[in-house]
């Protein structure tokens, strides 16, 4: 009789019918895991995927995080910040830890020594000419761009554009900046192909030249300090001076305006008076040949009405003449002995001889006679 030994438990596993899904599902999660990568993106980094067997890439210049295939892509991350590269005879100051300063042979032939720092970036449009022209990262795990092209092109063309210029010429900053710029503009122009820009190049020190001209380099430096001080004294002096000449001359024209605004008042007060005793002049005029003309008027009126009065009493007595030289004076003088005798009270008792009463009876001669008496006296 034969004896069944039990099946092993992988064998009965792999006999089951839901081991390989489950089998499948794992070595899909190893896939995943392997080949699936996620990368972050900060704001001073710039990215680049490169497609392995089309040789596309992608450039990404936005702050994020993204999923890719590690088996179909490479992805890269470079630094897009400001970099800073100091050239320094400190070595504790320097990227490099020892004397890094520039030597420059000037046109005389004496060696001056420049201390250099220089501010670059690489352009993000241009990351793909960046790890092309650079590579990517060093051992040191970091980016090759930032060792590899600028401090030797920048220690190279500065020190032909500052090696044109003479000793005393480089004693003055005007030409040595003026060098330095042209050296900053060639510089550019030799790290554009590698997608690399400098925005600016200083000597952030004063050169340092050989010890005997380096002495009489100190000594002209105090002679324009002083030259310097006494210019700044003598400008003072003179600010001092038209300043003084300033308030002088403000204080000149405002009583100058005081006094003419003085006298502009006591003009217009003489006008204003003389306007006045002309106006009362022309008043006083106007009123007596006013009154004169209505008194000469008032005169000539009265003169004319005397006369006329006259002429016409003189008339009166003429008609009057001439009435009484004919009737009309013996009427007049009825009429006037009428008037006497009507204010007459004449009392009597009549009486007569006769025998019948006679009334009073007055004769034209009795009147004439009693007329002519009163005449003579």
């Amino acid at each position: 009789m034969e004896i069944k030994h039990p099946e092993p438990f992988i064998v009965k596993l792999l006999k089951s019918n839901f081991i390989w899904p489950i089998l499948a599902f794992i070595l899909l999660g190893v896939f995943l895991l392997t080949t699936i990568r996620v990368q972050r993106i900060s704001g001073e980094e710039v990215g680049l995927i490169l497609n392995k067997f089309t040789g596309d890439v992608e450039v990404v210049n936005m702050q994020g995080t993204r999923i890719y295939n590690a088996i179909m892509n490479e992805f890269y991350v470079l630094d897009k910040t400001l970099q800073t590269m100091e050239m320094s005879a400190d070595g504790k100051r320097g990227n490099r830890k020892a004397k890094d300063d520039l030597k420059v042979k000037d046109l005389d032939g004496n060696n001056i020594y420049v201390e250099l720092k220089v501010q670059y970036r690489m352009l993000p449009e241009k990351i793909k000419e960046v790890l092309e022209t650079s590579g990517y990262l060093d051992y040191d795990n970091i980016d090759l761009y930032k060792k590899k092209w600028v401090r030797g092109y920048v220690r190279s063309i500065c020190r032909d554009y500052l090696g044109q210029l003479k000793t005393e010429e480089f004693y003055e900053s005007a030409h040595r900046t003026e060098k330095i710029n042209l050296a900053k503009q060639e510089i550019n122009k030799r790290l554009a192909p590698f997608g690399i820009y400098v925005d600016s190049v200083v000597m952030f020190r004063k050169p340092t030249f050989h010890p005997s001209y380096q002495d009489i380099i100190n000594r002209k430096e105090k002679a324009d300090q002083d030259i310097k001080t006494q210019m700044a004294l003598a400008k003072a002096a003179t600010e001092k001076r038209e300043t003084l000449i300033t308030k002088e001359s403000n204080l000149k024209t405002v009583e100058l305006e005081r006094h003419n605004g003085k006298l502009e008042e006591e003009i217009l007060a003489a006008k204003a008076s003389a306007e006045k005793l002309i106006k009362s002049a022309d008043a006083y005029y106007d009123r007596i040949t006013i009154g004169a003309e209505a008194q000469l008027y008032k005169a000539d009126k009265q003169a004319t009405g005397i006369l006329e009065l006259k002429k016409a009493e003189a008339e009166g007595i003429e008609a009057l003449k001439k009435a009484l030289e004919g009737e009309g004076g013996l009427n007049m003088v009825k009429m006037e002995y009428a008037k006497k005798l009507r204010g007459m009270k004449i009392e009597g008792m009549p009486y007569t001889i006769k025998s019948h009463k006679e009334l009073l009876q007055l004769s034209e001669d009795g009147a004439a006679a009693h007329k002519k008496t009163k005449g003579d006296k």
